[in-house]
């Protein structure tokens, strides 16, 4: 095999590899924005919780204003408070895990890039070799042609 071929040959696996780091990153980006996508779902659904948790309190509050209230609406209204409560916790936890993930998936984009782009430079310098032997490889064949043209002029001359 020779110089050309095998550069051909690297040539064609850097291409696969820098194709194949390529895909990689297109996955990460898609597990990127669906992370990103969870975030932004978990903060909606925190602003839609406490603004009914709110707007439940008050309607329980001006329902137990200017009267007399029992015991047991009082600890009704606790228990739906701290149920309450307890939901928007496990919302933030929600939301603060997708974070998180969020996080794990940008570092990992981030990588995946890194090597991509090392990927795309090991290709770039093949691809300047395979260049820089086309070119000499050029210029001896034109090389090679013009004393193939000289060898053969003064034969013509000779016959």
């Amino acid at each position: 095999m020779d110089k050309s071929e095998m550069i051909a040959q690297l040539r064609k696996l850097r291409q696969r590899r820098e194709d194949h780091a390529r895909d990689i990153v297109s996955a990460h980006r898609v597990g990127v924005d669906e992370a990103r996508q969870d975030v932004e779902m978990a903060s909606q659904m925190l602003a839609e919780h406490m603004r009914r948790a709110i707007d439940e309190q008050n309607a329980a509050v001006s329902g137990l204003a200017n009267r007399v209230v029992k015991a047991a609406e009082l600890h009704l209204a606790q228990s739906r408070y701290e149920a309450s409560f307890a939901k928007a916790g496990q919302i933030k936890a929600r939301g603060e895990t997708a974070t998180l993930v969020q996080r794990e998936r940008e570092a990992g984009l981030a990588a995946a890039r890194h090597r991509y782009l090392q990927s795309r430079k090991a290709l770039m310098k093949l691809e300047k070799l395979a260049d820089q032997l086309d070119k000499r490889a050029a210029v001896r064949r034109a090389a090679e042609a013009e004393l193939l043209d000289e060898d053969r002029m003064p034969r013509a001359n000779n016959d």
